[in-house]
């Protein structure tokens, strides 16, 4: 994974220090994370920017880690800019149609609502329990992004509060992932 330039974008509030994002950031230094200004009061602007920031100081083009919100986030970029970004590993990406999508970040849902399949590989990370997204609804999202979607069963959210603080199965799909692209260059 060395020759890829990686930019992690955290979801809501950003990752602590014990979520899967920051320990993998840890394990590689050279990675380069998003850090908007509005963690816990989103703006999609904001966080667009940040993206913006990173993937500028990473190198481009970039590989997109994301959790969460940041998956709408990492989407709505690579629709936006998709020659700075080589691929999209989406975490948990939640419903914005969802009840359980937290009103205060309906901006997000407003950029990616008009997503068609991206024109960049796409992988994402989803699981059957997750409460911000039906299995149901993974699935038809994955597909109108055009997503390779990978399944993992019930694993909640994918997050410390789900027991996935290192997750190393993760970090091996990332890295499967990344020798796709390589190997369509």
């Amino acid at each position: 994974m060395q020759d890829s330039s990686i930019v992690v974008v955290p979801g809501l509030g950003g990752s602590s220090a014990d979520h899967w994002q920051s320990i993998w950031q840890e394990q590689h230094p050279a990675w380069v994370r998003s850090s908007p200004a509005s963690w816990d009061e989103p703006d999609v602007d904001d966080w667009d920017r940040a993206v913006d920031t990173a993937v500028q100081s990473a190198g481009e083009p970039v590989v997109l880690v994301a959790h969460s919100l940041g998956c709408l986030t990492a989407l709505a970029f690579a629709a936006h800019s998709p020659e700075r970004v080589r691929g999209v590993f989406a975490v948990a990406p939640p419903d914005p149609d969802a009840a359980s999508f937290p009103t205060e970040v309906s901006s997000f849902a407003t950029a990616t609502a008009t997503l068609a399949p991206l024109p960049i590989p796409t992988m994402a990370v989803t699981s059957t329990t997750d409460p911000y997204c039906s299995a149901d609804r993974s699935t038809d999202i994955c597909r109108r992004w055009g997503a390779r979607q990978i399944d993992i069963g019930d694993a909640g959210h994918i997050n410390v509060l789900s027991g996935h603080g290192p997750w190393p199965e993760g970090l091996d799909l990332l890295r499967g992932f990344i020798r796709d692209l390589e190997g369509r260059r």
